[in-house]
């Protein structure tokens, strides 16, 4: 599997000192509808060793630091791509290769 960063994502890592990228996933239990999604953010070093240590999360090498996914059945692909976009002031980091 290969993972892959785009330039703007790997400059925004750097300025924010941040090098985890934790793909988790979330869902609501409080409503009338089940809905099911997957939530991408970045952790500090100490926060991706324990969701590895005591979550058993997978960490993959990546350009940059490490790509932490789920003990969940996760759909990947053989290329995962990750990117970031801005609207105004809002960051969100998207991606494409991980499915529910």
């Amino acid at each position: 599997m290969e993972i892959r960063y785009s330039k703007e994502l790997t400059d925004y890592l750097r300025g924010r000192k941040k090098r985890n990228i934790s793909i988790e996933v979330a869902s609501s239990d409080h409503s009338d509808f089940d809905v099911t999604e997957l939530y991408v953010r970045l952790v500090d070093d100490s926060f991706a060793d324990y969701l590895i240590e005591k979550k058993r999360y997978q960490a993959f090498p990546a350009e940059e630091g490490r790509l932490l996914l789920p003990p969940y059945h996760l759909e990947l692909s053989e290329e995962i791509c990750l990117d970031i976009r801005k609207v105004l002031w809002f960051h969100r980091i998207t991606y494409t290769g991980v499915a529910l």
